[in-house]
C-alpha cells in the first residue's frame, strides 16, 4: 500500500519544483495498458505475448517478447515477419495510455523546465504526443533501421517505408515474410536492423542532437541552485542500471536541489543518505496507480 504521506510529500516537490525529469524504464510501458488488448507493453509477460502473438506461441520457441532479444535460432524469414509485426503494433499503433497521459498533465505547467529520458525504444512518449524537442531514448528507437555493419555513420533509415512494403506479406501462419523483403542497406545491401544498442555496430551518433539537449537540460536545472529540481523515475530497474538509475542516484546524490521520486514495484531503494535527509522518496506500487494518484495530488 501507498504511504499517502510520501504521495503528500512527493506532490509537493512536484508542485515546488521549476524543473522536473521523467526517467523512464521498461516497467513504465509494462504499465501502459492498451485497451484494445487489455495488457501493457511487459516484454517479461508469458500472459501479455499469448495475447498479443498467439501465432508466435505456437510456431517458436518464445514464450514473451524480450525472447526476442539475442534469439539466433530462427530464420531471417521469420524473424523479420515477427519483428515488422510488432514494431508496427508497439511503436506506430499502441497510442495514448492512462498512465503517459498522467505523466504528461504532470509536467503540463508551462512554467516547468521539463526533460523525458528513457531506455525504451517503444516510442510511447511520442505516441503519447510529448515534447520531442524535449526528449532523448537513450538505447535507441524501432522507427530506424540502420546498417548492421555499419557501412557508414550516416547509413540510418526511416523504418515505417521499410515494414509497410513487408507487412502485407506476412504469413499468418508461418509468421514469415519473403526473403526479397528483408531489409538490405541501401548503401552496401548488407544486412540491417533496428538502431538500438545491441551491440558495437549501434550508430549512437543518431540521437547525438537529443542527447545535447538532455545534457543542457541537467546544466540548467542543476545551475538553478536554489530552485527545486525533481526527477521521477517510473520502472527502471537493474538490467542497464548505469544508464538511467546510478546517474540518478548520482544527482540525487551530489546535489543538494534535487529531489528524486523512485516508482518500482521491485526495486524501490533510493540512495540512504538521500532518503535520511528526506530528498528521496521510493514506491513500491503499481506505477500506473502511483503516478495518477501523484497528477491529482500535484494539482490540488
Amino acid at each position: 500500500m501507498t504511504d499517502s504521506t510520501d504521495l503528500s510529500i512527493a506532490a509537493n516537490w512536484i508542485q515546488q519544483s521549476s524543473s522536473i525529469l521523467i526517467a523512464a524504464g521498461a516497467g513504465l510501458s509494462a504499465s501502459a495498458i492498451n485497451p484494445h488488448y487489455n495488457v501493457g507493453l511487459d516484454y517479461t509477460s508469458v500472459a501479455a505475448f499469448r495475447q498479443l502473438y498467439p501465432r508466435m506461441t505456437q510456431i517458436s520457441s518464445m514464450r514473451c517478447m524480450y525472447d526476442a532479444i539475442g534469439k539466433h535460432d530462427w530464420s531471417p524469414e521469420l524473424m523479420w515477419g515477427y519483428l515488422f509485426t510488432h514494431v508496427n503494433k508497439c511503436r506506430y499503433n499502441w497510442g495514448a495510455t492512462t498512465v503517459y497521459q498522467d505523466l504528461k498533465q504532470i509536467i503540463s505547467n508551462q512554467s516547468i523546465d521539463s526533460f523525458a529520458v528513457t531506455t525504451n525504444a517503444d516510442g510511447m512518449f511520442e505516441q503519447n504526443k510529448f515534447d520531442m524537442t524535449r526528449f532523448l531514448s537513450t538505447q535507441g528507437d524501432y522507427s530506424v533501421l540502420q546498417c548492421l555493419k555499419p557501412c557508414s555513420r550516416e547509413s540510418v533509415y526511416d523504418a515505417r517505408p521499410f515494414i509497410e512494403h513487408a507487412l502485407p506479406h506476412v504469413d499468418p501462419q508461418t509468421m514469415e515474410i519473403p526473403s526479397k523483403y528483408i531489409p538490405r542497406c541501401p548503401r552496401c545491401h548488407g544486412p540491417m536492423f533496428f538502431c538500438v544498442r545491441g551491440g558495437d555496430w549501434f550508430i549512437e551518433s543518431a540521437f547525438d542532437e537529443q542527447r545535447k539537449r538532455y545534457h543542457d537540460f541537467l546544466h540548467r536545472a542543476i545551475g538553478r541552485k536554489n530552485e527545486l529540481f525533481t526527477i521521477i523515475e517510473i520502472g527502471v530497474g537493474f538490467n542497464t542500471p548505469s544508464v538511467l538509475r546510478w546517474p540518478m542516484d548520482q544527482l540525487v546524490s551530489k546535489f543538494p536541489n534535487v529531489r528524486l521520486i523512485r516508482i518500482n514495484m521491485h526495486a524501490p531503494d533510493v540512495p540512504v543518505d538521500a532518503r535520511k535527509e528526506k530528498r528521496a522518496i521510493g514506491f513500491d506500487g503499481n506505477a500506473s496507480n502511483v503516478i495518477h494518484q501523484l497528477k491529482e495530488m500535484s494539482r490540488t
